[in-house]
């Protein structure tokens, strides 16, 4: 054994890297071949070892792959050597979709031509083109065809393979030989017949029928013509439009005029006959069908006896001019039984206001007559209904040719007469406010006030004749009506009038005149006029009067305007009062003229009276003098004699004069 002193990692791993050299290299091996289908898987395993570690990031010897991808291992041996696998690339095939054969027109050709189809590519896949089911091309996913035929296409890979969803049905035409309008049938047939047309039938390709040259319906290689004239045809095909080159001519016989029939009528159980018109003896044909079968046998008049009946039938007529029969007429054979008892229903209220209704309706029934009785009396016929008006006892009769029967219930309707409209008086107030309105015609109790005419529900609580606004500023109308019975009149219109205020204006030319003078009033706002008092005027109606007061007054005007409405004012004419003054008194106690009485001085509270003898010597002085001066001086009478007076009036004027005492 060798002595290593130093080193001795080196040398060990240089004998290890020598030894690991040679090592095998790992191999891995499928269960499955390297191509998988989507959702499918392949396991691959690695050789015998201690460890593993793919590429994957696994540990395991053998791993499950279900991904596209390149894998590969390193083993760990038992010696704790190490090796690398070389990769393994695995792939995942997916699934086929069906495609969709797209191709480039067009689909028919005319004599020759081609058509290329393609589908879209798909990963890993090939393809397959087939013709009438037989492969034609597999090189790619495009192919172009020039002879005619159904063409499909089959895509395969490793997972199996799909068929395109869609077929190419490549035709190829040549020209249409000459062709003529065959008929089967006769050409001439009576009105209402048809004959069948044809011309030779082709694929991809369009028909148009003429009569008389003039195109009619008709699209495909067969026509049914009923119509009289001469039917030609084309063939529209690639190489063209090709006509008839012989048609063929129909013509109609006229129809004879229709009969004319009587329908019978029977009761229960009969044998009717029925009868017709517009014929000749032997070429009437009667039928039981409106159209097809056979005529019955032996029928061949006018009339015809039905076998017996036990119900309504209806049978069908027609003559015959030797060609053609007319349209068959209907001619009923009605059997009749006694009207079955009805029972008549109301729908809606039995008791109604005056302008109202009621319908009354029986079950509907055939071929009987409805006749409606009000109180035993007949008032309509015809339907099973009827509008009831008016009040009565309602029944219904039905009748027919088996006699009539009576309704088993009968309906009494109650009609109340409408009360008659309310008369309306209309209130107004002169500016905004409270109006009484009110109305004639109801008791109270049976008014109803509304505030306009058309809204359902009257003002609650007002069911009296008057009825009181609430503050209104403008005009306005409310409706009134009388309820009785349950019966509303119609709404009459009352007008609550609001009327503007008249604004009076006085005034006066002269606001002061001396007592005696005149002076013009002057009023306005208004239509009519009054002044109070009347005293001192000429006219106290008249908007402009003249007064004459005999004293201070204070005039007030009413004014009225055209609505009533009346508004005041006034004005006060002040009368200067003249001082009448006394040249003399007899202040001699005899109760007569003992004091000096200066007539309106109470007018002029602010006079001021002096009297001096005639030495100019001031012998008695008073202000706001009321005539109670006797005739002294400091408590003496003053002597008989003759005295000047001074009566001022302050601001405005002075008099003057000469006072006498006397005995």
């Amino acid at each position: 054994m060798p002595a290593f002193s130093q080193g001795t990692g080196s040398s060990t791993y240089a004998t290890q890297s020598t030894a690991c050299s040679a090592a095998p290299k790992p191999k891995i091996t499928l269960n499955g071949p390297a191509t998988i289908c989507a959702g499918g898987s392949v396991l691959l395993t690695a050789s015998e070892g201690k460890s593993y570690q793919w590429s994957n990031g696994a540990t395991a010897r053998s791993i499950t792959v279900t991904q596209s991808g390149l894998y590969a291992v390193e083993v760990t041996y038992a010696d704790g050597c190490v090796s690398k696998s070389d990769e393994v690339e695995i792939q995942v095939a997916g699934k086929l979709k069906a495609p969709k054969i797209e191709y480039t027109d067009p689909l028919v050709v005319c004599g020759e031509g081609s058509i290329k189809m393609w589908v879209q590519e798909q990963e890993g896949a090939a393809y397959v083109w087939k013709k009438d089911g037989k492969l034609v091309y597999d090189r790619s996913n495009e192919y172009t065809a020039t002879e005619p035929g159904v063409y499909t296409v089959e895509l395969s890979n490793f997972c199996g393979y799909v068929r395109s969803s869609n077929k190419v049905d490549f035709r190829v035409q040549q020209p249409i030989p000459d062709f003529q309008v065959e008929a089967k049938g006769a050409l001439e047939f009576c009105k209402g017949g048809s004959v069948q047309l044809s011309v030779p039938e082709y694929r991809d390709v369009t028909y148009a029928w003429f009569r008389d040259g003039h195109s009619v319906a008709g699209s495909g290689h067969t026509l049914s013509a009923e119509e009289a004239g001469t039917y030609t045809a084309t063939i529209t095909s690639e190489c063209g439009t090709f006509k008839s080159s012989a048609g063929q001519t129909v013509e109609l016989l006229s129809l004879p005029s229709p009969p004319t029939v009587v329908d019978a009528v029977g009761c229960n159980k009969a044998s009717l006959t029925l009868e017709a018109s517009g014929g000749k003896p032997g070429m009437y044909r009667w039928y039981t069908k409106a159209k097809g079968g056979a005529a019955i046998s032996g029928a061949s008049n006018s009339t015809f006896t039905t076998p017996m009946l036990t119900g309504s039938a209806t049978y069908y007529v027609a003559v015959t001019n030797g060609q053609c029969e007319s349209e068959r007429v209907p001619v009923k054979a009605i059997i009749q039984s006694l009207p079955p008892v009805p029972t008549v229903a109301s729908a809606g209220e039995l008791s109604f206001c005056e302008g109202g209704a009621v319908e009354i309706s029986a079950t509907a029934y055939a071929d009987v007559e409805y006749v409606w009785l009000r109180d035993g009396q007949e008032f309509a016929s015809g339907a099973n209904m009827v509008q009831a008006t008016e009040s009565g006892t309602y029944t219904l009769k039905l009748q027919n040719n088996c006699g009539s029967t009576l309704s088993s219930n009968s309906i009494t309707v109650k009609v109340w007469p409408l009360p008659q409209a309310p008369v309306a008086q209309h209130g107004s107030s002169c500016g905004p406010g409270e109006i009484i309105l009110s109305a004639t015609g109801g008791v109270e109790g049976e008014y109803r006030w509304y505030s306009d005419g058309s809204t359902l529900s009257p003002i609650a609580g007002a069911t009296d004749s008057s009825f009181k606004t609430p503050h209104l500023k403008d005009s306005r109308n409310y409706y009134v009506s009388l309820v009785r019975n349950g019966c509303e009149t119609e709404r009459v219109p009352v007008e609550a009038q609001v009327y503007a205020v008249p604004l009076a204006s006085a005034t006066v030319e002269g606001m002061e005149i001396d007592a005696g003078e005149s002076t013009v009033l002057h009023g306005s706002g208004g239509a009519y006029f009054s002044w109070s008092p009347a005293q001192g005027l000429d006219d106290p109606t008249s908007a402009n009067p003249v007064a004459t007061p005999a004293q201070t007054t204070r005039y007030t005007l009413t004014v009225t305007n055209e609505e009533g409405c009346q508004d005041t004012a006034s004005v006060v004419v002040e009368v200067r009062q003249l001082l009448e003054i006394p040249n003399a008194f007899s202040p001699n106690g005899d109760g007569l003229n003992d004091t000096w009485q200066i007539r309106n001085i109470e007018y002029f509270p602010e006079a001021k009276v002096a009297v001096y003898n005639r030495w100019g010597s001031l012998v008695y002085e008073q202000a706001n003098y009321r005539g109670d001066w006797n005739g002294t001086y400091r408590g003496a009478a003053l002597p008989v004699s003759t005295y000047f007076y001074v009566v001022s009036i302050p601001g405005k004027e002075t008099y003057t004069g000469y006072l006498n005492i006397v005995n």
